[in-house]
């Protein structure tokens, strides 16, 4: 047990309560704008060999369904990431047993929203798709591709949680080296099962559960393994009132943005299978996926400043709080302008 005050260094940690903000920002953002790009572009694998290898109604039934997952990942994400601030604040400030506390408290909140995911999930996917008034040809497989992958959600909210907690502590390469691996897994699943054994759409989401699943047993092994001072034990597997609402409140914000833009998302594909077909929805999915990639590198220097605003302020570091922010305002500002 660690002493308050003492924070152990392993390989891969980063203290960015020392050091240059700038270089700590560049160094953090990196592999998360990196882990992005491979995120983004095995999600787009799957609709490229859906819409070669498949038909035009297995392609649109996966951009039909798109708006629905990204809602269910946009609001854990937000969720996750008050969980994250949560741990930085108590690491920066050198509170080594509330950053234990807060990881497993972060871990039952993830089981048991998992859990209750699952069981809504599978049973309201016919409900959701009958609300975005889904054509009958595009139905079936729609059905089947979002029941797969609602089976299968708890490996993505595992190792979301988790890479999130690594990065929570200053470790951004590790979860990137488990996300890379996933998505090759990914790639070569789609190929195998769709080209291969022409499971068509079912054969993509069960591509998408596997790789989920494995990078999701590799950040556990890891959270569980001497390899980590945070080292998940059965007796700390206990929400904690007093952890576990402020990273809720903390992670509101995110949640509600992410939740209303997914709306947003699930409005247009209804108005266009409506008004458009199959083909309209078609065309949303691959300009979505484009307008995706573009706001990528945005995404990757918001999220890799987070861990250090939350470390300096959980240290008092104010003046480093306020460099931070001013560097990240210029960085997105000249980004957003080019």
């Amino acid at each position: 047990m660690h002493r308050l005050g003492t924070r152990p260094k392993r390989r891969g940690d980063v203290d960015m309560t020392q050091g240059n903000v700038a270089h700590h920002l560049v160094m953090f953002a990196l592999p998360l704008l990196a882990g992005n790009i491979f995120q983004q572009f095995y999600n787009t694998v799957d609709t490229w060999v859906v819409g070669n290898f498949v038909s035009n109604e297995a392609f649109s039934a996966v951009g039909t369904v798109t708006p629905i997952v990204n809602m269910l990942i946009g609001s854990f994400m937000g969720l996750a990431s008050g969980a994250g601030v949560v741990i930085s604040q108590y690491y920066g400030a050198k509170q080594m047993e509330r950053v234990k506390q807060a990881v497993h408290t972060s871990l039952v909140m993830t089981l048991v929203l998992g859990v209750i995911m699952t069981a809504a999930g599978i049973l309201l996917t016919p409900f959701l798709l009958g609300l975005m008034k889904t054509p009958a040809d595009v139905f079936p497989e729609a059905t089947a591709y979002l029941t797969i992958y609602f089976s299968g959600v708890m490996g993505l909210m595992l190792y979301n949680m988790g890479a999130g907690i690594l990065r929570a502590v200053g470790d951004s390469k590790r979860p990137f080296y488990f996300l890379v691996a996933a998505a090759v897994l990914n790639i070569g699943l789609d190929l195998l099962l769709v080209i291969v054994f022409h499971m068509g759409v079912e054969g993509v989401a069960y591509a998408t559960i596997i790789s989920q699943g494995v990078s999701a047993a590799w950040v556990v092994l890891f959270l569980v393994s001497g390899k980590s001072y945070l080292k998940i034990r059965p007796s700390y597997m206990r929400p904690r009132a007093d952890i576990l609402m402020p990273a809720i409140a903390l992670g509101a914000s995110p949640f509600v943005m992410q939740f209303t833009e997914s709306i947003i998302s699930v409005c247009f594909n209804t108005s266009l299978l409506k008004y458009g077909g199959d083909i309209a929805v078609g065309a949303m999915t691959i300009m979505t996926s484009v307008m995706q990639f573009s706001m990528l590198p945005l995404q990757g220097v918001t999220q890799g400043s987070q861990p250090i605003v939350s470390f300096n302020y959980g240290a008092g570091s104010a003046d480093r709080v306020k460099k931070t922010f001013k560097i990240l305002f210029l960085c997105c500002i000249g980004y957003s302008t080019l």
